[in-house]
């Protein structure tokens, strides 16, 4: 009992820092009342990416810069990936170069492990994706097919966008 009360705790504290790290916890929310463990598994759809931008109407004397055609958002579909595990196939969001998202459009979904794998893997696979603003993307330990077939359908979609 002496060894297991340090190491719960110690257990709990990784814990937190592991889910601040991923971006799941908000720290400069404390009152925000979440359970990301719980978002996490019950989320057994389709992932999904959401983009919101926030806009505040301010009234401004004097032209608006036009919008140019180069900073238009387009969207592109990579390849469908069989995997050992099942298909992967994503979509990538772009506004003029930048990539603005990733949306995933197959996944391995059918055993209940593969799941529970991309429920964790493809969250960590779009903020390399974002990070990265490529498919060089590092890929997620114990989620290997899915990210490899991430990065192949994400790089076929980027070429084809450009």
């Amino acid at each position: 009992m002496k060894k297991a009360l340090p190491a719960i705790a110690v257990s709990a504290a990784g814990l937190t820092w592991l889910l601040h790290a991923q971006g799941l916890i908000d720290a400069s929310a404390p009152s925000k009342s979440t359970n990301a463990a719980t978002s996490l598994s019950t989320n057994r759809g389709a992932p999904t990416s959401t983009v919101t931008a926030t806009s505040t109407s301010t009234t401004q004397a004097g032209p608006t810069a036009p919008t140019s055609a180069s900073g238009a958002t387009r969207t592109s579909d990579g390849p469908t990936i069989d995997t050992r595990y099942g298909p992967v196939q994503v979509e990538a969001v772009l506004q003029g170069s930048k990539l603005i998202d990733v949306k995933v459009l197959q996944y391995p979904s059918d055993r209940r492990r593969s799941q529970e794998i991309n429920d964790q893997a493809l969250p960590m696979l779009h903020d390399q994706a974002m990070s990265a603003q490529s498919a060089q993307i590092d890929g997620v330990s114990g989620a290997t097919y899915t990210s490899s077939g991430y990065a192949q359908s994400l790089q076929a979609a980027l070429d084809q966008a450009k």
